[in-house]
């Protein structure tokens, strides 16, 4: 685990979990822990391990990734049992509002487990290698760790209506998880990475190791502990507003970019890399597809009949996306700057990391 200084003496095996309390993390710094979290670090290693586990064969072992999913791997609780991702996806939440708004919009409670377990069994619509592994890989990345760190601030705020404002156990500890899950142990399966990955594809770094949204959620982050630590829920919940906003701006961002791929590989002819790119902009598009259909119903159909898998992709999908994304804008609280323009990066090619040609910086080196 990358880990700042201050969590040196934290590094535990993988069936334990290190004590974050007092630490921050190395390739996020900013943060201080006030309690154990250590365990939802680890949804990120799962993740990866279940990336890593389905590869790209044109067989994938699915049976061995989903193993995985159902029963854990890394993650463990501080009581020692395991925590897992199916666990996490298939959970009831009602009564929470971003549980009861996702679970109404797609009409199933099951609305994370859903594609991610029709993807592991082959069944429609994803029923192609590109179409199954982008469909699990970015349902447990995106879709899955979005909603559940947005159902944390939810009971975070219910524990603050019922003056549960201990470090320990109280609202400050669940803001400790959602940053533990934002920021993950494998950045390179974590939000934090994801935003990054978008920012350098869309202009909208801060600096050189940080993107705008990242820097934003580190800080709506700290006003919420602050503000969960003092009982303050007017504070608190106008910065959970805040993170959602910023987790709107990393989707589009990535929603914008599978669309403009997808009318690069219809144009091409390239049926295999079409696949891919659909599935991933629609799961993209699907983690925050019911916040879209609450500012705009229209746009968000719109959307989802191109980009969902199995549909026929036609040639002007961006021209279909872009304007139905930007008729949200203004109900979303996001403007064309948030967003920043797509331009695909220069690719990092081995060995000329020290050449000049090619800038990697230590954050890249994570993703």
């Amino acid at each position: 685990m990358r880990v700042g200084t201050k969590l040196q003496g934290a590094v535990a095996a993988a069936n334990t979990t290190p004590d974050t309390t007092g630490g921050q993390i190395e390739h996020a710094p900013g943060y201080t822990f006030g309690s154990k979290v250590g365990g939802y670090l680890r949804l990120s290693t799962d993740i990866c391990d279940i990336k890593s586990t389905i590869g790209t064969s044109d067989n994938p072992p699915y049976a061995e990734a989903r193993k995985i999913y159902l029963d854990g791997k890394n993650s463990y609780k501080n009581d020692g049992t395991i925590r897992t991702l199916r666990e996490l996806a298939t959970k009831s939440y009602a009564g929470e509002p971003v549980f009861d708004m996702y679970a109404e919009y797609f009409g199933t409670a099951a609305f994370l487990d859903q594609p991610v377990s029709f993807a592991f069994a082959g069944d429609a619509p994803y029923l192609t290698v590109p179409q199954r592994n982008e469909t699990i890989v970015k349902g447990l990345e995106s879709a899955l760790q979005t909603v559940y760190l947005l159902h944390e601030l939810d009971e975070a705020a219910d524990k603050i209506r019922d003056r549960k404002l201990s470090a320990a156990d109280g609202a400050p500890h669940n803001i400790d998880e959602t940053w533990a899950i934002y920021v993950g142990e494998r950045p390179d399966c974590s939000l934090w990475g994801a935003s990054h990955k978008r920012a350098r594809e869309f202009g909208t770094m801060q600096d050189c190791n940080t993107s705008k949204v990242n820097a934003a959620m580190l800080a709506a982050h700290r006003a919420m502990y602050k503000a969960a630590s003092d009982g303050d829920l007017a504070a608190f919940n106008a910065q959970v507003a805040e993170v959602q906003r910023l987790f709107l701006i990393t989707y589009i961002q990535a929603t914008l970019k599978y669309a403009e791929l997808m009318d690069r590989a219809v144009a091409a002819k390239d049926q295999e890399t079409l696949q891919a790119d659909q599935a991933e902009g629609y799961m993209f598009f699907r983690t925050i597809e019911p916040f879209i259909a609450r500012a705009n119903n229209r746009s968000a159909e719109a959307i989802a009949n191109v980009l969902r898998p199995g549909n026929p992709a036609p040639p002007n999908t961006l021209a279909i996306v872009r304007p139905a994304l930007e008729a949200t804008y203004g109900r979303l609280g996001i403007t064309p700057a948030d967003i920043g323009t797509f331009v695909i990066p220069r690719r990092r090619l081995p060995g000329l990391e020290e050449s000049g040609l090619v800038v990697i910086t230590p954050v890249d080196a994570y993703l």
